[in-house]
């Protein structure tokens, strides 16, 4: 074998999801404390570790324990179904003291995706309308539709949403970060140099590799390290590493890991190649009068940079561009993707009812969605903190290839400051119409 070294591809362990149990707390109005985004377990030190088959069946029975029968109206498939959030607030507000909330709240009434904001000010109401249906479980233990397989819209998420919007709005915003300490980052620079003088790598270095670089540190903006919002982003950078990676394939055909595209090419590249996703829609429209709002788009793209340069490599860009170009399908296919498509949209709605005062045009106010009345806490999930090194290698010619960091950002703000005006979307507003005698009900279906 040559004496130099074979390439070798370094990642942060695999994440292809998060199972965190919330802590009870004395509260007037409790969620169910049994959540999951997949299949990773957060141990009591804050570090990310693989579930096993057994432990992701244990919490599937878990969250369908959890659950009470779906209704037969919120069964019903429909592309338009619309949230009466000044009927949520009452229902939040007239829900038992210390008991569970609905699941039709904790699931928002099976939304799946936010598509469009709609002002009622003649009933001082704010609807939110998109697509819907009843729920069930799947096999990690997710909440996603009967016949879409697509998670549901989760009510705890969006009072983060809401609740953080400012915060989205300032120089760091939303986001999560996975990177290697700057010892780790040290020893692993001299435990490649002792290889490079010993004769090159070789596969049964890995473990060495993984350990000179050690634990990397998760590390969150402008969101609760502690809240399912920041459990969803975690969980989807680490499942785009383990695609960009190769550690497994992705749910959908097109988006080949990075060690696939420089085999191909028979050319690796020198340089740690960083992924982040951020946000992406086709389109945000408004009527002319600012009444109704329209989100198009498959809400997130890949991003790539090498450390150190300042144009990104072929690879790494042609990567980045695959997985953008395949995310819309990406996320019906695979649920910690569909998970952050609706963290997404729900910061973009935030940042939309924040920068436009629609709650105020409306004359809304949703005192226990928003947090100031104190009624609901939402419940504290284990911090993720750290997560192992993995690795995984291939020879190509005489190169050495490094990934070990990545993130999401939500930029739910800058998406709004390219808004096209079209009075079209208004015809939205009457197939939603609810009469305000019915917004008892807080949800409704269209057909």
């Amino acid at each position: 074998m040559s004496k130099r070294f074979g390439k070798l591809n370094l990642i942060s362990s695999v994440v292809t999801g998060v199972l965190l149990l919330a802590m009870t707390s004395n509260v007037n109005a409790q969620f169910v404390p049994v959540q999951q985004i997949g299949g990773i377990e957060i141990n009591a030190s804050g570090v990310l570790q693989e579930a096993t088959a057994t432990m992701q069946q244990g919490t599937r029975q878990r969250v369908l324990d959890s659950l009470a029968a779906v209704s037969p109206d919120a069964r019903k498939v429909t592309e338009y179904r619309a949230i009466s959030l000044k009927a949520l607030e009452k229902a939040l507000a007239d829900a038992a003291s210390g008991k569970p909330l609905p699941d039709e709240i904790r699931f928002m009434g099976g939304i799946q995706r936010i598509k469009n904001v709609i002002v009622d000010a003649e009933n001082n109401d704010v609807l939110l309308v998109g697509p819907g249906e009843g729920w069930t479980v799947d096999a990690a233990g997710s909440v996603v539709g009967e016949t879409t397989g697509r998670p549901v819209i989760r009510f705890e998420d969006f009072i983060v949403a809401l609740r953080t919007a400012e915060a989205a709005n300032r120089d760091y915003g939303i986001s999560v970060s996975i990177d290697p300490t700057a010892e780790g980052q040290k020893q692993f620079v001299n435990v490649t140099r002792r290889i490079q003088r010993n004769g090159g790598f070789q596969p049964q270095m890995k473990g060495m590799i993984e350990t000179a670089l050690g634990p990397q540190n998760i590390s969150f903006t402008g969101l609760p390290t502690d809240s399912r919002m920041a459990q969803v982003l975690v969980a989807a950078d680490y499942r785009m590493k383990r695609i960009a990676m190769g550690f497994e394939p992705a749910a959908v055909p097109g988006i080949p890991s990075v060690l696939e595209l420089a085999e191909e090419r028979g050319k690796g590249f020198n340089q740690s190649p960083r992924f982040w996703l951020q946000c992406k829609y086709d389109s945000i429209t408004r009527s002319e009068d600012g009444m109704v709002w329209q989100i198009d788009g498959p809400g997130a793209k890949a991003l790539t940079q090498a450390d150190g340069k300042a144009k990104e490599h072929p690879i790494a860009t042609q990567w980045a561009e695959n997985m953008t170009e395949n995310f819309g399908a990406l996320a019906d296919a695979d649920p910690i993707f569909g998970e952050l498509q609706n963290v997404l949209d729900m910061a973009v709605v935030a940042a939309i009812l924040n920068k436009h005062d629609l709650l105020t045009t409306a004359g809304l106010e949703i005192p226990t969605i928003v947090g100031t009345n104190d009624k609901i806490a939402l419940p504290k999930w284990s911090v993720p903190e750290k997560v192992s090194t993995q690795c995984s290698f291939v020879f190509i010619k005489n190169s050495w290839m490094v990934t070990a960091s990545g993130g999401v950002q939500v930029d739910s703000w800058a998406v709004l400051d390219n808004v096209a005006v079209d009075n079209a979307i208004a015809s939205v507003v009457n197939r939603v119409a609810v009469a305000p005698a019915q917004r008892s009900v807080w949800w409704n279906s269209v057909n």
